[in-house]
């Protein structure tokens, strides 16, 4: 259960904790200093936000779950300018080099994305790194298998899709599914987490901006992801915890060459009421 800790030497009792709550389980009673409301340490969520905005970091979160390491202040603010053109030159990678990602770097991206929002701050989302490449190769031939299942019944997806010419693509020793990327990451989540879906495609929508600040370059791997959904074969051989359900995966890895601009893109559509 989480802890509100104050220091009562440096807390100037301003309020801004107990405004920032989004739960609003924080009270500061006349003359006193920040403490929880009645019953508000079952309902903390532990989010951090009164730590966060406290201007004399007198005000801490305390819980078990809580990972302990503490990141110094830094400046918060992007300009718009700088952003958007970052935005601009995000691509799906889809040619990679052979170079493995080191896994310490892996670790520095994944160390980032786990600030990510999630539903009443939830963290439902855990991480599967398929790093062996040799590993990866072995998956994506499930995911083959799978597309010649759908052949074979004649679904939509392999109408659409054409899995057909995928399958001999495959066959020919090339790659369609995960493009010869030599490493996959899964997002996973509780079964019964019920933000679980959106949780874990904003964080890998983290990962995706966050991977080019080190050179790694990603792609969604929407064909594997469409075979865990269904195709048992794949999700025993995922071997996730038990109680855990992949959520959707990326192929990742440094890219065979660097895009120059970005491209043209369709005006945005908005309504205004």
């Amino acid at each position: 259960m989480p802890q509100l800790i104050v220091n009562d030497t440096s807390c100037t009792r301003c309020g801004l904790c107990a405004t920032a709550c989004p739960v609003n389980v924080i009270r500061l009673p006349e003359g006193e200093f920040p403490r929880y409301a009645d019953g508000g340490a079952e309902r903390c969520i532990a989010c951090g936000h009164c730590e966060a905005v406290c201007p004399t970091e007198a005000v801490t979160v305390d819980d078990p779950r809580l990972d302990p390491k503490v990141y110094p202040s830094a400046a918060a603010t992007i300009s718009p300018e700088l952003l958007g053109a970052f935005l601009r030159m995000r691509r799906s990678i889809r040619r990679y080099s052979e170079e493995p990602v080191d896994r310490g770097v892996i670790e520095q991206m994944l160390d980032i994305v786990r600030y990510a929002p999630t539903g009443a701050n939830s963290q439902p989302v855990a991480w599967l790194v398929i790093h062996d490449t040799a590993e990866l190769r072995r998956l994506t031939a499930l995911v083959v298998d799978w597309m010649r299942a759908m052949a074979e019944r004649d679904t939509p997806l392999h109408s659409y899709f054409n899995f057909a010419g995928m399958i001999k693509a495959w066959e020919k020793g090339h790659d369609p599914i995960c493009r010869n990327a030599p490493h996959l990451v899964i997002a996973h989540a509780r079964e019964n987490a019920p933000t679980a879906r959106t949780d874990a495609v904003i964080a890998l929508s983290h990962l995706e901006i966050v991977a080019p600040t080190f050179g790694v370059g990603a792609c969604w791997a929407g064909f594997f992801q469409f075979a865990t959904d269904s195709w048992e074969p794949l999700r025993q051989a995922l071997a996730l915890p038990e109680g855990r359900v992949p959520v959707y995966a990326m192929m990742f890895g440094y890219p065979s060459f660097s895009y120059q601009r970005p491209p043209k893109r369709n005006p945005v559509s908005v309504d205004w009421r």
